[in-house]
């Protein structure tokens, strides 16, 4: 038997003076420990002890000069739904005490009816219940308030029945009304994409009949205004103590904005893709016509004059040793224009010779305008501790930007700044040209290749440049 360990603090609500010296009798009989005995004849009376006393128990009688039968239980009900209350009925009102217990006491008892061991057994049940009722109200709120804050749709599915039941969310989520929602399998799998269908409950059926505890799954749901939305389920499968399932509670959240933001980062990446194609082809396409254009022009020219010398030295040896010297001049000019152009062509050995050493050395090749004194900064130490991969990065978009600085912009000066933090190497390049409006001015290959290098390596670009102020060009990118 579940005894008392702490002294009670009693309210009796009683107007009859002998009915309630007969239950003080009893109460003492029964040696629980009282510490106080509260006693009122009339409901206001016991509204205002229960308002200043908070007592652990309440005996009422249903029959006073103020109130009566379930008026006076419901009364002080709502003011102490906490306070566990036992009814005190005569045989005439034992209906009206039922419906009490209906109503949320916890016992009650027959005048006249009734001894100490009855009345002990009573009060101890009572407080326990009332304990244990508690208990069950503050799970259900918190149950209801987790409910509300995960947003999710709960369902619990009886395997027994067929029958499932839902929360707020299959309203407040995918619109149904609630007579409209059916407490039935059979409507909640019409509503799974009939592409997905076959899918999610061969799944679920899968892991009842397996033994598994858990089944998740990602598949579109109909919602009332007839589109699908996309869902992530998961259930959670109870069974008995012979591991039999009878029961299977979910949740299933609407994950429908997730999969449109995935859905627009992957059309996002294919076109970053695309794009980085279409610049690498017409780089390509770019730099055959220059190598062609090169070959045709210059060196091929050179050659064809260095073989006419050739052919006129075979022929006329007056003026042979003449000839042979402007042939070998050619011939060493062809040279020096074909090594030119493989250095532009072919990466740098930069584990070699070091970032810095390689950006002077092409700067020094280049063919620029004696008016243009370009400055090189790069005495961060920790730049040559960067990868082969990102130093070659970092000097093909110097590369690039420098022919775009000699071709267009009409400088004088150029700087060209390159430094680490603890997360990135910070490149800068400016310069005091003719400038242009980045918003107006579409981009070039030579721009488009600094993006698409820049976009590959996860880093961020900025131009900085208007008509007539020079242009800057900052790039990061993660170490």
């Amino acid at each position: 038997m579940i005894t008392s360990t702490h002294p009670l603090n009693i309210l009796v609500v009683e107007d009859n003076p002998s009915d309630y010296f007969l239950f003080t009798e009893y109460l003492r009989l029964t040696g629980l420990p009282i510490r106080e005995l509260h006693h009122a004849e009339k409901l206001q009376e016991a509204l205002e002890i229960v308002q200043d006393e908070s007592p652990d128990l309440i005996f009422l009688d249903l029959t006073l000069p103020d109130s009566e039968g379930i008026h006076s239980f419901a009364r002080i009900n709502d003011q102490a739904p906490h306070i566990s209350i036992i009814v005190l009925s005569g045989l005439s009102d034992t209906q009206v005490a039922l419906n009490t217990i209906v109503m949320g006491a916890q016992d009650y008892l027959l005048k006249g009816e009734f001894d100490e061991k009855l009345l002990a057994k009573s009060i101890q049940y009572s407080i326990e219940r009332k304990k244990i009722l508690q208990k069950v109200v503050e799970n259900y709120e918190r149950y209801n308030t987790l409910i509300k804050a995960t947003n999710d749709t709960i369902w619990d599915w009886d395997l027994r029945t067929n029958e499932i039941l839902w929360n707020e969310g299959i309203t407040n989520i995918f619109g149904f009304k609630p007579v409209d929602v059916q407490n039935t399998i059979e409507w909640h799998n019409q509503k799974i994409h009939p592409d997905d269908r076959e899918r999610v409950l061969q799944k679920i059926d899968q892991c009842i009949h397996e033994g598994k505890e858990q089944w998740q799954e990602e598949y579109r749901y109909l919602s009332a205004a007839g589109t699908y939305r996309f869902v992530y389920d998961r259930g959670y499968i109870l069974r008995n103590d012979q591991r039999k399932p009878y029961r299977v509670i979910g949740a299933m959240m609407d994950i429908t904005e997730r999969k449109k933001m995935q859905e627009e980062l992957l059309r996002s990446q294919i076109e970053t893709q695309k794009l980085i194609t279409q610049i690498t082809i017409q780089t390509q396409e770019q730099e055959r016509r220059e190598i062609g254009r090169e070959l045709h022009d210059n060196i091929n020219q050179i050659l064809a004059t260095a073989k006419l010398c050739v052919d006129m030295a075979m022929n006329d040896e007056d003026i042979r040793k003449e000839l042979l010297h402007k042939s070998y001049d050619n011939i060493s000019k062809a040279i020096n224009e074909i090594r030119s152009l493989s250095k532009n062509l072919v990466p740098p050995s930069l584990g070699d010779i070091g970032l810095k050493e390689a950006l002077l050395e092409m700067i020094e090749n280049m063919t620029v305008s004696p008016e243009l004194h370009i400055r090189i900064k790069a005495n961060d130490q920790h730049i040559e501790t960067l990868s082969n991969n990102k130093k070659l990065i970092l000097y093909r978009i110097v590369q690039e930007q420098m022919n775009n600085i000699v071709k267009h912009a009409r400088a004088t000066h150029a700087d060209i700044e390159l430094k680490t933090s603890r997360k990135k190497a910070h490149l800068v390049i400016k310069d005091n040209g003719v400038g242009f409006d980045p918003r107006q001015k579409a981009k070039g290959i030579g721009l488009n290749n600094i993006v698409s290098r820049v976009e590959m390596q996860n880093g961020n670009m900025e131009i900085i440049s208007s008509n007539g102020q020079g242009c800057v060009l900052k790039v990061d990118i993660p170490l």
